[in-house]
């Protein structure tokens, strides 16, 4: 019998064959020569060049000390347009440069010095809100006043398309299963320890979000929902650069926020650091009521809960980047990153035991406490060959990533006759330590080929391992006692090779880019078992290949309207967390279960989009989901068990409308609109499911520029009623102001107030429970005011030799 290493191997071989019959050298090439008007030549310019009605295509050098560059391997039949610039003069451009087969064209660039020298500070153009790629969506941070001196999963709140669920994850043009990146290297977390890091890194750290529902073959094929990338800020001016952010934030109660970085160019060498400490201190009230029917014999049949829930901790982080320049092609490069954050979880809650007639029957209060450590260290080493003027480059990345969590829980339960009586108290204490190891080794290769082609190809192995020791015990007259029926110790391993290959280019009015990932996946786990509940294991191996399709029509090279239409399929593989079959306590009302036997769930989309530069984006999309994996909620006893199950099928339909317009001088207008309807077709619990609904997401932003140095922003939300499952969620609304004063180009303060009338609530109904009913209430800290000072400084010459790439994806030019 062949194995799945026999069809490893066989595919490692094919995408190398495919690869070496694409190797191929073109003859044209961008030569010149940069002076000032004294004739002087300039070193370090940059200078930029990209097909005339099509700017992904970008490849940039820096003059040398005779002021001489050189782009090589262009392709023919094409128009290309030159930018040059570099600091204290005024940036130099020529469009319609057309070059024949085996020709040279020759440019002298005269450089002219601007008025108003401004060698201390670097002065960059202001970057739209939100950009539409063929591929994705990019999102510039900076730019939303009102997110200024926040975290990043505060940004990715007021990103368009992505929304939050009931339990606070992350869902992206209504779907779930969103795979989360940072500098193009996937974090690997879901749930609460995604929430936790995302929190820890302040928003001043990131310069863009990319937002890709579709992603391309050289990204991994986990996510439903498609990825989001988070890119962290870097300088890339030579010399000595840096900044500091400080924000301070009053809800009802307080917290702070801040980061410092520092960068240092050289001609040979680079290096990067950054830092962050926060606070956190914040509140959850969280109401739930069960009603319960006939043959319920176990409780009254309503129960009401209310718990208060406190946050308070610090994140600490840190980060340190270097390269080394062997040459102007050749760079070795090492970062690491490390991120610490105990956090304390104090709750406090009532819940009332009643008859159908609303008569109280007994009270249970409860006193919880949890201790809570979440760091993590990530590591890479990388190489990098880019051929001088030419969009052929090679990436290597080795990484390394730990995450370590323990957590220390505390539950005191006591029980209350009406009458005040206390009856009955239960102790318990909990540990669970989990620990997360990561290795991956990477190569990208992107090589030039033919006319107006580019092909790339990759090959990646991935390894995780994961430890996660759950001991509770039973407080009886101040001993521990070991329970048995939540105690358990898991093991999870899984190992992904994956290889793909994909192209991009122009034929006529056409842009399009096609790739084809294969992915293979090794994984087991062992639940070691103890006195009380069994030993047992897993083991599963799959195959799958992942292809892609972008297209995009333009009339013409100048024109501002494009077509767009891209194809994908996607793969959704279980949190290791999730496979574990043991029971997690909440409360003493409320479980967490895994489910061993989960499978991975896969989805088609497609997607045809209109756009209209830069005023508005019109796009549409479709997808189907088979075995979707969804929480689920079940009531048994009396009791409320949470657990993740293959849910069968889900429907997908979408129209997203972004608009951004300028009726005035210093007005912008801002709208992104979607409407999304979702079907869910499965059997859960005995019960035929089919759940449709249909809601409207809006979120419209103004932003006033008073002057130079004043900004006015007001933005807000509204998402309707919407069903997913088993889960009705109520509307939502919110709305956020802030002021920004520049007081110059490198020192700013914002003030904002989010959610002005706290009116976001999330809450909603849970059906399909089999005799009872639920509805849920939160309410988080959600309004405060956020007092920030931004200081920035950066002195030298522009220098584009930065990495920004990673292990586990590196980043990629992309057709239109």
């Amino acid at each position: 019998m062949l194995t799945n290493q026999y069809f490893v191997k066989r595919a490692y071989i094919l995408f190398f064959l495919l690869f070496l019959r694409c190797v191929m050298c073109l003859g044209q090439q961008v030569c010149g020569r940069i002076t000032d008007i004294q004739g002087k030549p300039l070193q370090a310019a940059t200078i930029n060049i990209h097909w005339q009605d099509d700017k992904s295509h970008v490849v940039s050098v820096s003059s040398d000390s005779s002021g001489l560059f050189i782009f090589k391997d262009l392709a023919i039949d094409r128009f290309y347009r030159i930018r040059v610039s570099l600091i204290g003069f005024e940036t130099w451009s020529k469009d319609s440069i057309g070059i024949g087969a085996n020709s040279t064209v020759e440019l002298h660039v005269l450089m002219v010095p601007k008025s108003s020298n401004l060698d201390e500070v670097s002065v960059t153009a202001e970057r739209p809100y939100i950009e539409k790629r063929s591929d994705r969506t990019v999102v510039t941070p900076d730019v939303m006043l009102t997110g200024i001196g926040g975290t990043a999963f505060e940004a990715l709140e007021k990103s368009p398309g992505v929304q939050l669920d009931r339990s606070g994850n992350i869902r992206l043009s209504g779907k779930t299963g969103v795979s989360v990146y940072v500098d193009d290297r996937p974090t690997y977390l879901t749930g609460e320890e995604l929430k936790e890091y995302l929190r820890s890194i302040p928003l001043a750290q990131i310069d863009r979000i990319e937002l890709m529902t579709n992603p391309p073959s050289n990204y991994d094929a986990a996510g439903n929902g498609g990825i989001i990338v988070l890119h962290t800020k870097r300088y890339r001016s030579r010399g000595v650069n840096g900044g500091a952010s400080l924000a301070y934030q009053q809800g009802k109660y307080s917290r702070t926020i801040n980061s410092a970085d520092i960068a240092i160019n050289r001609e040979r060498w680079a290096m990067a650091a950054s830092s962050s400490l926060s606070t956190t201190n914040t509140y959850t009230d969280l109401d739930i009521l069960r009603k319960f029917g006939d043959g319920q014999a176990v409780m009254s049949p309503i129960f009401s809960q209310d718990t208060w829930i406190r946050r308070k901790g610090i994140s600490i982080g840190g980060r340190l980047g270097t390269d080394y320049f062997l040459d102007e092609s050749n760079t070795f490069g090492i970062n690491l990153n490390l991120r610490s954050s105990p956090i304390v979880l104090e709750s406090y809650g009532e819940s009332w035991f009643m008859t159908s007639s609303e008569i109280l029957d007994s009270i249970l209060r409860a006193n919880n406490r949890e201790d809570r450590t979440f760091s993590n260290l990530g590591t890479n080493l990388n190489y990098r060959y880019k051929k001088p003027g030419s969009e052929q480059k090679l990436t290597v990345d080795l990484d390394y990533l730990v995450y370590n969590g323990n957590n220390e829980q505390h539950f005191d339960n006591t029980t209350y006759l009406s009458s005040g009586e206390p009856i009955a108290l239960e102790s318990q204490f909990g540990k669970v330590p989990n620990d997360i190891r990561i290795y991956s080794v990477k190569a990208d290769l992107i090589h030039p080929v033919g006319n107006a082609l580019r092909v790339s190809t990759g090959l990646k192995s991935s390894r995780t391992m994961t430890d996660n020791d759950a001991d509770f015990y039973r407080i009886v007259d101040e001993k521990l006692i070991v329970d048995l029926e939540k105690t358990n110790h898991f093991r999870f391993r899984e190992s992904i090779h994956a290889a793909y290959v994909s192209m991009d280019g122009k034929y006529s009015n056409w842009n399009y880019q096609t790739g084809l990932r294969f992915e293979g996946t090794i994984s087991g786990g062992h639940q070691l078992g103890n006195g009380s509940q069994p030993d047992s294991s897993f083991n599963r191996r799959n195959m799958d290949f992942f292809p892609t399709l972008y297209l995009q029509y333009r009339p013409s090279g100048e024109s501002k309207h494009a077509v767009s239409m891209n194809y994908g399929r996607r793969v959704d593989r279980p949190h290791y967390a999730w496979l574990n079959p043991f029971v997690t306590p909440f409360d003493k009302y409320t479980y967490y279960i895994g489910t061993p036997y989960l499978k991975a769930s896969y989805i088609q989309q497609a997607e045809l989009a209109y756009n209209f530069q830069p005023l508005l984006d019109l796009t549409l999309a479709y997808g189907k989901v088979s075995d979707l994996m969804s929480e689920t909620i079940r009531i048994q006893d009396g009791v409320y068990y949470s657990q993740q199950d293959n849910l069968g099928l889900l429907t997908t339909m979408s129209a997203t409308l972004n608009l951004s317009y300028v009726p005035l001088k210093g007005l912008t207008l801002n709208c992104h609109a979607a409407i999304h309807s979702i079907n869910t077709k499965s059997e859960i619990f005995g019960q035929n499911m089919d759940t449709r609904g249909t809601f409207l997401l809006v979120r419209p932003t103004v932003t006033y520029k008073l002057s130079e140095s004043w900004s006015f922003q007001v933005d807000g939300e509204y998402q309707g009623s919407q069903k997913f499952a088993q889960f009705t969620m109520k509307e939502r609304v919110r709305a956020n102001t802030a002021i920004n004063f520049k007081m110059n180009s490198i020192c700013s303060f914002n003030l904002a107030i989010s959610d002005l009338l706290h009116s976001d609530i999330n809450a909603g109904d849970i059906g399909y429970l089999a005799g009872a009913y639920a509805t849920f209430s939160t309410v988080r800290d959600t309004r405060f005011v956020n007092l920030s000072f931004r200081y920035r400084f950066t002195k030298g010459t522009k220098n584009d030799r930065n990495y920004q790439g990673g292990g586990a994806q590196s980043e990629q030019q992309r057709t239109g």
